[in-house]
């Protein structure tokens, strides 16, 4: 068990990884298309038996970002005059972010959301691995109050028996990637979905040039197509749950995150004792 999230390491994936990069030729990525990639990302998000993507189509503007990391620095920069709320409990990628670009941080449990405040929040949660148990409220009050929302979904191909609404108005980005559930940390696969183009380091490259990190983007797309949602979820489902029972700890819709007791506070983090069960799903 661990206290950081480290990615699933499945062996037909890797294979599958080894086969691409031998194969790789400068023609197909020469030929290679931001419309391709596009596609085939709607195309996996939207084909699950297991979560439920709502109002995709909405989220009209679709670019490769390396990982999800370089969404967050891009949602706090735009938003600059903004109050950033996270919740203690969250990714700490957004203290980092806003203590390097100097920006005023509160925490969700500190004050109530206020108008000029913008929301990072994961779904699903990365402090419990399902979600935020106030998350419909807070979305209730960022619609009303015209708060703009940035959706980390870092999860998405790991869980279970989540709904992304993604109607709401409030919510402006959405970024998940291929990190945590296929190909682990040494390639950068994200994307990030925008209700409204933005022009900024992530998008602005692909403006009528079509120039972006096709070496990943092309990678990305040969994984979807090979491995959708359904096929991951169902082969760690029978021994996620087998290994929590193992261990004596409370599932979460994340395949990889559990629920630990009282007894294992060194993996306390914020408010959760969140455990992280990777190594044994991947032996």
């Amino acid at each position: 068990m661990q206290l950081l999230h480290d990615p699933l390491k499945t062996k037909e994936v890797i294979e599958y990884v080894d086969n691409i990069l031998v194969k790789l030729n400068y023609a197909d990525l020469d030929n290679f298309s931001v419309t391709q990639f596009e596609s085939d990302w709607r195309s996996w998000l939207s084909n699950s038996s297991y979560n439920k993507i709502i109002g995709l189509e909405s989220m009209k503007h679709c670019a490769f970002c390396p990982g999800t990391t370089d969404a967050f620095g891009e949602f706090v920069s735009r938003y600059h005059n903004n109050r950033i709320r996270v919740s203690r409990s969250d990714f700490i990628i957004t203290r980092v972010l806003s203590k390097a670009y100097g920006r005023n941080l509160c925490y969700l449990e500190d004050d109530e959301l206020k108008p000029n405040d913008s929301l990072i929040i994961s779904v699903p949660f990365s402090g419990n691995g399902s979600m935020h148990p106030d998350f419909n409220k807070i979305m209730d009050t960022c619609d009303e109050l015209n708060i703009p929302v940035f959706i980390d979904a870092a999860y998405f191909g790991i869980s279970h028996g989540i709904t992304y609404d993604l109607t709401r108005p409030c919510i402006k980005d959405l970024t998940t990637s291929l990190s945590k559930n296929l190909v682990g940390n040494p390639l950068r696969l994200g994307v990030r979905f925008t209700k409204e183009l933005v022009d900024d380091s992530i998008t602005i490259a692909l403006i009528g040039a079509n120039i972006f990190d096709k070496v990943n983007g092309y990678i990305s797309t040969e994984l979807l197509k090979k491995f959708p949602q359904d096929w991951l979820i169902e082969k760690y489902m029978d021994k996620n749950k087998t290994m929590c029972e193992k261990l004596g700890l409370q599932r979460t819709n994340t395949l990889t995150l559990a629920i630990g007791d009282e007894s294992m506070q060194e993996y306390k983090r914020g408010d959760y004792i969140r455990v992280c069960i990777s190594n044994h799903l991947s032996e």
